[in-house]
């Protein structure tokens, strides 16, 4: 992560106001790389040379899709996915983990495009074949009735077909077999659809085999992409080759284990080149100083490969001190009188409400924060 090429384009420093603690502000930046790739290889390239995929939880909507529009970027792969154990569920990628997906479903959000997630049904077209189409689009259907299948010229979604065919019909949206397929003569609902990942299941769980897809299908629309133009989400196809983009932030979670003097070193022996600056500058570093425990950085360190890491926190002449200078500012958090040699300051991955105390001699992973420009 970090590693900026040359060929991207930066967006620009997005300061996150969630993210605004007291004195401490966690800037975001975005990158969207210029080549196009599938969404797998692309949420590969952000996490090699950034922290992950953009989500709402990190970006602001407008500012990203103003930035888009202006480098005329009309569609980009974003951090969203459909659940593969619940074809219906769409969630943002687990950035905590860097593997998965977390969080509330998204189905239902606003930011999706007319007709859209689309949740995979089944409908016969003119070609008599099988084709996977949205869920709400509306189409004549199928109803089966103990042994018979009636054909309905009346167009309805698919879940509004099923409906009918219970409170008219006494059965539900037809089951299809090898014994009544050739009573598939005109275009329709039929009662499969997609239930979890590559899995496709009849309503009412009934049972068949029996498959008739046309070529190329089903379809599967199974990752989140995003349309700036008209701020909306759509899914897409996994292996479509989309732009994509990428953030990074202001923190460096260090995997090697040091004492906290050799943390405090490693950061301020830090430096960066500026890439946002029109004149030379180098971007320094010191050990995270951060008054407010944030769920944001919480999750940022749960990658780190020690329980806990070092803070910028260390008590000195009696009071507990942030490597920035400023003091610590509820004394009250921490013992006034720390046991000996325990006067430096973690977080730990798994106990977010405390600062906890530790020999200063210990050695573990460290967060460095990007602090300013030195022009020098």
């Amino acid at each position: 992560m970090g590693n900026k090429r040359s060929s991207e384009l930066m967006l620009f420093r997005l300061f996150f106001a969630a993210l605004c603690l007291e004195a401490f502000t966690i800037g975001i930046t975005i990158y969207c790389p210029s080549q196009k790739l599938n969404w797998t290889a692309a949420r590969l390239y952000c996490q090699r040379n950034h922290i992950d995929f953009v989500t709402w939880k990190v970006v602001h909507t407008s500012q990203l899709a103003k930035f888009l529009v202006g480098i005329k970027v009309k569609q980009t792969w974003i951090g969203l996915l459909r659940d593969p154990e619940n074809a219906t569920v769409w969630k943002w990628i687990n950035v905590k983990s860097g593997t998965g997906i977390s969080g509330d479903d998204l189905s239902q959000s606003s930011y999706w495009a007319h007709g859209e997630p689309s949740s995979n049904c089944a409908v016969v077209k003119e070609d008599l074949k099988w084709h996977s189409v949205t869920c709400s689009d509306a189409h004549d259907f199928y109803c089966s009735e103990k042994e018979n299948t009636y054909h309905h010229n009346n167009s309805l979604n698919w879940h509004n077909a099923s409906q009918y065919c219970k409170n008219e019909s006494d059965g539900d949206l037809a089951t299809i077999t090898i014994t009544n397929a050739d009573e598939l003569t005109k275009p329709g609902w039929i009662g499969l659809y997609r239930e979890a990942g590559e899995t496709w299941s009849w309503i009412g769980q009934q049972t068949s085999d029996y498959r008739n897809w046309a070529h190329g299908e089903p379809l599967t629309a199974d990752c989140g992409s995003f349309y700036p133009g008209n701020v909306t989400w759509h899914s897409s196809k996994c292996s479509d080759k989309l732009s994509f983009a990428c953030y990074d932030d202001d923190m460096v979670v260090v995997n090697e284990n040091k004492t906290w003097e050799g943390a405090l070193m490693h950061c301020r022996g830090m430096g960066t080149r500026c890439e946002d600056s029109l004149e030379p500058c180098t971007y320094l570093y010191d050990l995270l100083s951060l008054n407010v425990l944030s769920n944001y950085v919480i999750d940022r360190i749960y990658r780190a490969t020690t329980d806990e890491v070092w803070t910028g926190l260390r008590f000195l002449g009696g009071e507990w001190w942030w490597a920035d200078g400023k003091q610590l500012g509820d004394q009250g958090m921490l013992p006034d009188c720390p046991s000996q040699w325990k006067h430096c300051g973690t977080l730990s991955k798994y106990n977010t409400k405390n600062w906890i105390t530790r020999d200063c001699s210990e050695r573990r992973n460290f967060v460095c924060y990007k602090l300013f420009k030195d022009r020098s």
